[in-house]
């Protein structure tokens, strides 16, 4: 699969562009490096040419000197030159023919047919060939040569060189860049980890800014007032909540007091039942509204104190214990497991979530089912489950379960006000923990809770 890491593709982007600019270096390097070799090699022969006529033409009668005075000068099989001088057909003087050329393809220049300068390149040699005029009106052929072997192993080396150096070159740019932009991006990673930080225990706290006066300070500015508002925004809805509430309570309680009045008198029996009808449902809005009031307090700050250390194994088992009586009356087996493990919070808070699984467990579990809690310790968290053997929750509804007045079957008769298990996540948070579910229609469902061990921050 391939990364979709904005490191990757921007190290990659990286290491082509030096690619191909390495690439194109090393080629207008050795290119330029064959010209420039090349061009200096045929204005040396020509240059030559001249430099030994000076020094032969006044010894073209006396072979031997003339030997003398070209060897000495111009060291020829020392330096990969050739050097030939005829007249006529005859040869005056001829130097060893460097190695790697063929003798045969020098051939012989007849004077008569050659023009004033001849260059060529006969396999590694450049030749020059050019006719001088001697005082005495004789016309001599000098031939300067010099082969470009040395050159050819210079060149061949500089080009290994460059192709084996450019995969080295790639790879520390690649690691460069890597580390590069891995430094670079610290600061958004910074800003991430505190972003997943940010919870329900902590929610004044902002991502840390890097104090670099680019765009990704600019970032972290922008995101921190987008929190200021969303956190404003929340605690707003808290407080509109919390006092919706408040005045709610008093109006409900005076009208379930006279309710409860009315009905204590001899009614028609029409209006007996039409007036429990109307105190059941009042008692319901009742209900919701402490619910309310309760979730309230629970997302402020003040709610979230933890406060005593406590055996949550024991806590289950007591809990287990007084639903007892509502499983035992569909034969439903509810069993407790645990080993002690100790928490931090608020004890009456913690047994109100077991309460509320327990009693939906039980309520979901068809008759001769079982309930099992389970309490255990995990690394520094502690883990309580409430599995049982119910009807399940279909995949449409396990996402939503934990939203606020959210029902999954409303048409089955169903009273509950769809908040328990809302508080039921909001205590968890407030505990510094988590509550999952995983479940599966007529197999069952089991909740998962995780709480910080006691002591563990």
């Amino acid at each position: 699969m391939i990364s979709r890491s904005p490191i990757f593709w921007l190290v990659t982007f990286y290491c082509l562009l030096l690619l191909i600019l390495g690439a194109s270096f090393a080629w207008f390097t050795v290119l330029t490096f064959e010209h420039y070799t090349r061009e200096t090699i045929i204005r040396e022969t020509a240059a030559r040419s001249g430099e030994i006529w000076v020094t032969a033409s006044g010894s073209l009668d006396d072979p031997q000197r003339l030997s003398q005075f070209i060897e000495q000068r111009f060291a020829p099989e020392a330096q990969d030159r050739f050097i030939r001088l005829s007249e006529g057909g005859r040869i005056l003087y001829q130097s060893p023919v460097p190695e790697g050329v063929d003798a045969r393809a020098l051939g012989f220049g007849n004077v008569r047919d050659l023009g004033n300068v001849v260059r060529l390149r006969l396999g590694s040699l450049f030749l020059n060939r050019h006719v001088y005029i001697a005082p005495d009106g004789r016309r001599v052929l000098v031939e300067s040569g010099q082969s470009d072997v040395f050159a050819q192993g210079v060149q061949k080396s500089l080009t290994q060189s460059l192709v084996f150096g450019l995969p080295v070159l790639l790879i520390l740019a690649a690691l460069s860049g890597y580390v590069l932009m891995r430094r670079s991006l610290r600061p958004i990673e910074r800003m991430i980890d505190a972003a997943e930080a940010i919870t329900f225990n902590n929610p004044g706290n902002r991502l840390p800014l890097a104090r670099t006066g680019d765009r990704i300070e600019t970032l972290g500015l922008a995101l921190n007032r987008m929190l200021d508002r969303l956190d404003n925004a929340y605690q707003y809805a808290n407080r509109f909540s919390a006092d919706a509430a408040h005045e709610i309570r008093t109006p409900l309680a005076i009208i379930r007091g006279e309710l409860e009045y009315i009905a204590a008198q001899r009614n028609p029996p029409e209006l007996q039942a039409a007036l429990g009808n109307i105190l059941d449902e009042a008692n319901r809005l009742s209900d919701i509204v402490e619910k309310l009031a309760m979730l309230s307090r629970m997302d402020s700050l003040w709610g979230k104190h933890a406060h005593e250390d406590f055996d949550l194994s024991a806590l289950a088992g007591e809990t287990a214990d007084q639903m007892r009586l509502l499983a035992d009356e569909k034969h439903i087996r509810l069993d407790h497991r645990g080993t002690p493990t100790v928490v931090t919070g608020d004890r009456n808070r913690l047994k109100q979530v077991l309460v509320n699984l327990l009693d939906n467990a039980i309520k979901y579990t068809p008759d001769g089912g079982r309930v099992t809690v389970d309490v255990k310790s995990v690394g520094n968290r502690a883990r309580l489950t409430v599995a049982d053997s119910g009807i399940g929750i279909s995949p449409e509804h396990r996402e939503k379960i934990f939203d606020r007045f959210y029902r999954v079957s409303p048409d089955r008769g169903e009273t509950g006000s769809g908040l328990g298990l809302s508080i039921a996540k909001s205590i968890c948070h407030a505990h510094g923990g988590s509550i999952v579910v995983e479940s599966a229609p007529g197999i069952g469902s089991t909740f998962l809770i995780e709480l910080p061990l006691g002591g563990v921050s």
